[in-house]
């Protein structure tokens, strides 16, 4: 999903203080990538009752902002279902400070889980592959942004991409086991006479 497409994540921030949506741009992305990995359609009017409870209080967002989250939400989902595995999670960038792209890759891990449990509330009836995706990022979550380290900013930066891979390819486990299958509908209420 290349970031033009969806705004970068400055302009995001900016559009979420002016609604006083008090999540992050990491924040609503990963909420919808968990939501969609999870098994919810890319269908607006399911997606934005969870988001307002989730993100803003159980409020609605202002039209201008709901019309970018829809085409957020359709942006996502085109790219975790494309051949060409495109898909990015909405970070600062790349020339921002490491730490504010960490606190922002733990929001973003963070929302996802919760938009994934929200999905799939019994993580045992899942394959041993998403339950460790899923135990792996949460493991991501808990990483101290506090500890200051003795490696090279160069091994930093290096050791950033690498999470930062390993969690797109975590999400495309939970996508491509459950984000995909179709949606399962109830048994039809049938009497017999």
């Amino acid at each position: 999903m290349p970031l033009s497409l969806v705004q970068s994540y400055e302009r995001w921030s900016a559009a979420l203080d002016a609604a006083y949506v008090m999540a992050s741009a990491a924040e609503l992305h990963g909420l919808i990538s968990g939501l969609l990995c999870g098994g919810m359609p890319a269908d607006a009017s399911e997606f934005l009752p969870v988001l307002h409870d989730f993100l803003n209080d159980g409020q609605a967002l202002p039209q201008a902002l709901k019309t970018d989250v829809q085409q957020l939400i359709s942006n996502t989902a085109q790219s975790l279902s494309a051949a060409e595995y495109d898909f990015a999670l909405l970070l600062p960038h790349d020339d921002d400070a490491l730490i504010e792209r960490l606190e922002a890759m733990v929001e973003w891990a963070q929302a996802f889980l919760v938009g994934f449990s929200v999905q799939q509330t019994d993580l045992s009836l899942l394959s041993e592959e998403v339950r460790e995706a899923v135990n792996q990022l949460s493991e991501v979550t808990k990483v101290d942004l506090s500890t200051q380290d003795d490696a090279s900013a160069e091994e930093n930066e290096e050791a950033y991409f690498l999470v930062l891979e390993h969690i797109r390819l975590m999400v495309f486990s939970c996508y491509n086991e459950v984000g995909q299958r179709p949606a399962v509908k109830g048994p039809l209420n049938k009497t017999l006479h």
